[in-house]
């Protein structure tokens, strides 16, 4: 008869763990194997074959007793994945460049995403890891800017960590590792999906320029301690981001103005003219401009042309309105001024200038060069046709020169002593010359041809009077002067 074995009423199992995997530990090595171990560690009935309960819970079974059948033990292979970047190597990319390396563990991200590596990617582009590229979004740089970049992170460690970004403003393949390219932030355990603000060093005035347009920027977070002596290099956890960015010059606003005689117009005119004058308004900077005021200052023996209806005109100053102005464009006003009738001979010297602008978004602008105003005095070096500030002349005035040809009045008045004469008479004609200006006149010339009835005897004009061809070369005569020759003559 057999006999039968009274069951067991109760059995506690005890299961071990070894090797216990905590995130942010940094005692968490690479492909970490966890040991999983359960043993029965009471019963009523003793074991037949079994020491019940017989494991030291501080060391692992897996070196226990093979003979004991009440215990058994699993291992898992826990292994160690890495984030790294992409940027070109100069940066330190690859691992064995001693790059950028972070082993990924849960709650410490930059963004929503984050992927592993074997090794580094360099791209042109920092392109090649792009899937969990989206901590921050740098837009384009402008040279001389104030720079905060907004970085969404997750830490949900137990442990703080540190946010360090880095941007090469002198494009020199390098992330600065004291300070001056880089900005920093703590980031406290149990942030989640957070936007911190890194404040960056201001990007230089050349920035454009020393990058060529482009260059990198990179962001590391982990719990170990970052400063900016560490852009590259093995951290414990946390991510790494690289980025490309793009630098553009700061906008400029700069408007010039050249004034000059209207194609076809003569240079030399003379009282009672129309002259027209061509203005041409340059945007050579990299703003739309709009309700841009021209003002031109009628000079002294000008006046603005009634017709000339595009212009407003007080006292000796007219304006017009230019309504827009793309950057990069050109267009021109013409003006019409009528030469006065008295207006003295000489150079007649008109000026033009930008008063007032505003820039793109309505607001009054600020010329780089030049300062819009309605004030001719404050001009400095004046040249002619200059859209650049040389010998400090601003390129927002500009002159034009026409030349008032003189205006005379000769009047000729001719006398005989006698109204009757015999053949054989001396008879005496007097030719008087007289300027009524209100210029003086320059090389007057009269002529006066003895008609066949009369033979010359002399004159007074001291060698003035040519007896051949009866021209007397009276020279100048002055506004208001007059001069007189007497030639003598018989009858025939």
């Amino acid at each position: 008869m057999m006999k039968r074995i009274k069951p067991s009423k109760r059995l506690l199992l005890t299961f071990c763990a070894v090797g216990v995997l905590a995130s942010a530990d940094a005692a968490w090595a690479a492909n970490t194997s966890i040991v999983n171990c359960a043993q029965v560690s009471a019963m009523t009935e003793g074991d037949s074959d079994s020491t019940v309960n017989n494991a030291v819970w501080s060391s692992p079974m897996v070196v226990g007793d093979a003979k004991e059948d009440d215990e058994a033990c699993v291992a898992l292979t826990v292994q160690s994945v890495y984030d790294l970047g992409d940027a070109p190597d100069s940066y330190g990319t690859l691992a064995a460049s001693g790059g950028a390396q972070h082993e990924i563990i849960p709650g410490l991200k930059l963004g929503a995403n984050v992927d592993d590596e074997t090794d580094g990617k360099p791209d042109p582009d920092a392109a090649l890891d792009g899937t969990d590229e989206d901590g921050v979004n740098i837009p384009a740089l402008t040279d001389g800017q104030a720079l905060t970049l907004s970085v969404n992170v997750t830490n949900t460690t137990a442990k703080a960590g540190t946010l360090v970004c880095w941007i090469d403003y002198n494009g020199d393949g390098q992330f600065a590792t004291n300070g001056s390219e880089s900005g920093a932030v703590a980031v406290p355990a149990g942030t989640t999906a957070a936007a911190l603000d890194v404040v960056m060093p201001q990007v230089p005035a050349t920035a454009t320029a020393d990058t060529k347009g482009s260059s990198y920027a990179r962001c590391r977070l982990s719990t170990d301690t970052l400063t900016a002596s560490n852009p590259k290099g093995v951290a414990t956890d946390g991510e790494v981001e690289d980025y490309k960015v793009s630098f553009v010059a700061k906008p400029q606003f700069d408007l010039a103005l050249t004034k000059k005689p209207k194609a076809g117009q003569a240079t030399t005119v003379k009282a009672g003219d129309t002259v027209t004058y061509t203005i041409e308004v340059l945007n050579q900077g990299t703003v739309d401009a709009q309700a841009i005021v021209i003002t031109d200052y009628i000079p002294t023996g000008m006046s603005l042309d009634p017709s000339d209806t595009k212009w407003s005109v007080s006292g000796t100053t007219a304006t017009t309105t230019i309504a827009a102005l793309a950057a990069g464009a050109t267009t021109t006003v013409d003006i019409k001024l009528i030469v006065d009738s008295k207006a003295a001979a000489g150079t007649l010297e008109n000026a033009a200038e930008i008063s007032a602008a505003q820039d793109d978004k309505g607001a009054s602008a600020v010329d780089v060069d030049s300062t819009a105003d309605t004030n001719p005095a404050n001009e400095k070096g004046i040249e002619d046709d200059v859209t650049d500030n040389t010998n400090n002349d601003e390129d927002d005035h500009d002159i034009a020169k026409v030349t008032i040809a003189p205006t005379v009045d000769i009047e000729l008045t001719k006398t005989l002593d006698k109204d009757t004469a015999r053949r054989g008479d001396t008879v005496k004609y007097t030719l008087t010359v007289t300027n009524k200006g209100p210029d003086n006149a320059t090389n007057v010339k009269v002529a006066d041809v003895l008609p066949s009835g009369l033979t010359y005897v002399s004159d007074d004009a001291a060698g003035a009077f040519d007896t051949a061809t009866g021209v007397w070369s009276v020279g100048d005569v002055a506004n208001g002067a007059n001069k007189a020759l007497v030639i003598t003559a018989t009858v025939k």
